[in-house]
This record gives C-alpha cells, sequence and structure tokens, in this order.
C-alpha cells in the first residue's frame, strides 16, 4: 500500500479547496466591510451637506429680509417726499389760487386747482400717517422672523443618531464619540452647553459669523444670550446712543442703505418750475439779478443724542424755497444775497412723532417713529480672510459603526495570527490602518469610541457672488444656490483628539504634519 498512488488527488483538493474557502470568506468580509464604509461616508457627507444647506438657506432669509426693511424705508422715504411737496403746494400754489380764483372768466380753473390741492394734501397725509407705522410695524416682525430664523438653524445643528439625514442614508450609523451627548434628557441650549462637543462647536462656527455673537476663539458663549438678541434689541429704546457703537453699527448702516436705493425723485426731486421739486428761475433787469432756488431732500438721518433730546433716527423729507439777488446782474465778485427762504418739511421721530413744518411752525404731531428696528448682519474675519473664508461657519460630521468584520470569520485562533497585521488575535480581520487594527492603547481606545469604524465630513455654507469666491458673507445679496464644491477647510482639532489620541502627532495617523 506505501506505492499506492490512489486518493492523492482527494488531498490535493481538500486542500485547495481550503484555501478557496479562506480566499471567498476574506474577500466577502472585506466587500462587507467596504461596502459599510462607504455607507458611513456617505452618511456623513450627507448630514455635512445637510447642515450647510440649513446655514445658507438662514443666510438667504436674512438676506431677504433685510431687503424687504431696505424697501420698506424707501417706501416710508417716499411717502415722506409727498407730504412735504403737498405742503409746500398748499402754502404756495393753493394760496395763490384761492385769491386768483376772484378773476372773471379764469377764476374757476384757479378754484379748482385750490380744490385739488386741498384734497391732494389731504390724501397724502391720510396715507402717510397710516402707512408709516404699518410698515414700521413690518420691519419689527422681519427681525422677529429673523431672529427665529437664527436660533431655529442652530438647533438644527445639533446632530444625532436620530437625525432623519443619517438614519436614512445609513441606520446603523452613529455619532461619534466627540458629538455625543444626552440628548433624551435636554432640549435646546442645554443640549449645546457641553463645550466640548462638537455639536457645541458647529453652533459657535455658524453664530460667531453672526454679528454680536460669539467669537470663534471663545471657549464658551454666553447661554444668556448665545445669538446676541439682547444687544440688537437695545436698539429698539428710545435711549440708545449714537456714540455706542454697537447701536451706531446698525443705525448707519441700514440708513445708508435705505438712503442708497431712493429713486431720484425722492431723493432730489424734478420737475416743472413752481409745480416740481426742484428747479431754478432767473430773471435779470438793469438793476439786478433775481433768482428762485427751489430744492428738496429726502432721507433717513441720525443725530447725535445731544441733539434737541431727539430719539437720533427721523424721516425726514422738505422743499425749499430760498429767493437771491445781485446788482448788477451777472456781478460774480459780489456774488448772492439771500433775502428770502421758506422750508416746508415733513418728518417722523420719537420726540415729535409726525410731524410738518411750515417755515419754523410745527403742526400736526402724530405717531412717533421707532426709528431703525434690528436686524441681522455679518461679522466678516479680517485676520487671514482668505484662509478663513472671511468666517464662513464650518460644520464637522464624525460618525461611527461596529465593523462587520469584527465577526468571527472563522474560528482559528492559533498563535501565528497575533499581531499580524492581517488578523487581530480573535480572528478579526482587520480593516483598518494598523494602528487601530493591533493590541496598542491607541488601537484599542479607537475601537472602543468608534466600533472600529469611523467617517469624517466637513461642511461649508460658502455665501457668495456667482463667479466670485472670495466676496465677504453679504446678508443685503440673496445670490446663494445650494451645490457641491470642492473648498479647502479646516478640521476642529480638539474634536478630533477625543476621537483619535495621535491626532495633530507628525505621521502619527496619515503620515502628515497636521
Amino acid at each position: 500500500m506505501r506505492r499506492d498512488e490512489r486518493g492523492q488527488a482527494m488531498v490535493i483538493g481538500v486542500i485547495a479547496l481550503l484555501v478557496l474557502c479562506v480566499t471567498v470568506m476574506t474577500s466577502v468580509s472585506i466587500g462587507h466591510g467596504v461596502y459599510s464604509k462607504i455607507k458611513l461616508q456617505d452618511a456623513a457627507d450627507a448630514q455635512a451637506y445637510s447642515l450647510a444647506v440649513k446655514e445658507a438657506r438662514a443666510y438667504n432669509f436674512l438676506a431677504y429680509t433685510n431687503r424687504a426693511m431696505i424697501v420698506h424705508y424707501s417706501a416710508m422715504l417716499t411717502v415722506m417726499s409727498y407730504v412735504s411737496h403737498a405742503v409746500y403746494l398748499d402754502k404756495t400754489i393753493r394760496v395763490a389760487a384761492s385769491y386768483l380764483k376772484a378773476i372773471p372768466v379764469i377764476g374757476g380753473i384757479f378754484a379748482a386747482v385750490e380744490t385739488a390741492i386741498k384734497t391732494w394734501k389731504t390724501v397724502v397725509e391720510t396715507v402717510s400717517r397710516g402707512l408709516v407705522p404699518i410698515l414700521t410695524a413690518l420691519n419689527v416682525a422681519l427681525w422677529l422672523a429673523q431672529e427665529a430664523m437664527l436660533v431655529g438653524t442652530v438647533l438644527d445643528l445639533i446632530t444625532f443618531n436620530e437625525t432623519e439625514v443619517i438614519a436614512g442614508t445609513d441606520k446603523n450609523a452613529m455619532t461619534g464619540y466627540a458629538m455625543d451627548f444626552d440628548y433624551t434628557s435636554t432640549s435646546g441650549w442645554e443640549a449645546l452647553a457641553a463645550n466640548v462637543t462638537t455639536n457645541f462647536s458647529n453652533a459657535k462656527n455658524f453664530l460667531h459669523a453672526i454679528d454680536d455673537g460669539p467669537h470663534s476663539s471663545e471657549s464658551t458663549i454666553d447661554w444668556s444670550d448665545p445669538t446676541g438678541l439682547g444687544k440688537r434689541s437695545k436698539l429698539m429704546k428710545k435711549d440708545n446712543a449714537l456714540s455706542d457703537p454697537d447701536m451706531a453699527k446698525y443705525r448707519l448702516l441700514m440708513g445708508n442703505l435705505a438712503n442708497a436705493v431712493r429713486r431720484e425723485w425722492t431723493a432730489k426731486g424734478k420737475g416743472p418750475i413752481l409745480i416740481g421739486r426742484d428747479w431754478d428761475f432767473h430773471l435779470c433787469v438793469v438793476v439786478g439779478e433775481l433768482r428762485i432756488n427751489k430744492t428738496a431732500d429726502s432721507q433717513i438721518k441720525s443725530f447725535s443724542e445731544n441733539f434737541e433730546n431727539n430719539r437720533k433716527d427721523q424721516l425726514y423729507a422738505s422743499d425749499d424755497i430760498s429767493i437771491d439777488v445781485r446788482i448788477p446782474c451777472f456781478n460774480f465778485l459780489s456774488g448772492w444775497d439771500t433775502v428770502f427762504e421758506l422750508r416746508f418739511r415733513a418728518a417722523a421721530d420719537a420726540r415729535d412723532g409726525y410731524h410738518q413744518e411750515y417755515g419754523r411752525r410745527k403742526t400736526d404731531n402724530h405717531h412717533p417713529w421707532l426709528g431703525i428696528t434690528p436686524f441681522l448682519t455679518s461679522d466678516t474675519s479680517f485676520m487671514k480672510p482668505w484662509q478663513y473664508h472671511f468666517s464662513y461657519p464650518c460644520s464637522l460630521v464624525i460618525l461611527t459603526k461596529d465593523m462587520i468584520a469584527k465577526q468571527q470569520i472563522f474560528n482559528m485562533q492559533t498563535e501565528y495570527m497575533k499581531g499580524s497585521g492581517t488578523y487581530d488575535e480573535n480572528g478579526v480581520l482587520d480593516l483598518t490602518w494598523d494602528m487601530v487594527g493591533g493590541d496598542s492603547p491607541s488601537a484599542q481606545n479607537f475601537r472602543e469610541k468608534t466600533g472600529g469604524m469611523m467617517a469624517l465630513a466637513v461642511g461649508r455654507a460658502i455665501y457668495h457672488r456667482p463667479g466670485d469666491w472670495k466676496e465677504e458673507p453679504n446678508f443685503f445679496n440673496p445670490v446663494w444656490t445650494a451645490r457641491l464644491a470642492p473648498a479647502v477647510t479646516h478640521w476642529e482639532e480638539e474634536s478630533m483628539k477625543v476621537m483619535i489620541s495621535e491626532w495633530g502627532k507628525v505621521e502619527a495617523v496619515f503620515g502628515l504634519n497636521y
């Protein structure tokens, strides 16, 4: 029987079949692991993109509401301009028509002019007294909507296991150790109070781009006023001071923007002689020259807090007449001498409310104007702006999942498998890099915190003009549309050190110096 060769093919076949089975099982395990990692990465990417979209939508909302406020201020200025012009017509053309209507034949024309001007003045006064308070109330409502959007977006940035985007992409994904918090017993701001979590970092990154929000260098947030609402709301108080920079920046910015969008007729007026808002009349006789100037103005003014105990913000419109003479004609050396001035003014402020002024006589005190209402604007970073992207918020997402390879692939716990770099001591296939697949304390720490698999993603809402990525945040220019684009960003180093103890060491993890 020693020379009998029958049965040798069976021995070779069994050995080959064993090798084939191990190869297939290993390939399947690797495939499952790679698929699990792809799913986990997709979930992290989807959540990061979702957070960026929420932030960008909040930016767009702020921009649209800020523009709506500007439109309302412009409308207020326009209606006040109509009032001042109507007062001018009433005190000049109507008064003249009231005397000229006694002229036979043509007196009926002047009587009609007198009636028309009186009716027009009544209409514009009634409209302005009703419209200015309504538009002011709408601006207050828009500001409150901005604050609600800001708070809602901050709370939406909290990432937890049951997040719809994560669960819908990978039901086995879990928030990483650096994002964990007991969300079952807390809600609202309390869920962000643990300053070591990535959720807190994401919220701070979003808020620090808001003027009066927390600074990015701060390690904590003032939870009594996390969004800066308390600071902005001071603008509603009557005693806010222009010398207070926190108040002046809002009042001057919005006032300048509103004045910048005025129509030409509102800003300086135009029209035919006598009935227009802006015209000149010259008459030269032998003894001298007569000039009548009709000018107009309408703007939002900000006065010093010491100015007549004023609220400092005022809707202002005026139609002014000045009469100048010089003797003789074209006497360029002596210049013009003003012999008469008359101002027709309509204004609204917190001191006298809505009022008119004819010369120096004020009439019709009515509803006080609250002035410039608070609004949200950005606080950009000018320290290395290209590196920090003008303070655009950065949201880091860390997800983990138990590795499918941690299941026993086969029960072969032999000595040669320990520390081999391919299997760990329990026969578990290592699908990660060497540092987390062996017996080192860092590897055990990683597996304890992640379950063996981790995915990172960063979403950044870059709010910019199309074609220009270097524009600073502009909450008055709603042009953002959601799209994916590569962007150089930074990691939250402290959060990464919680997950990976070697983070930040040269060549410790990726072979790179972070």
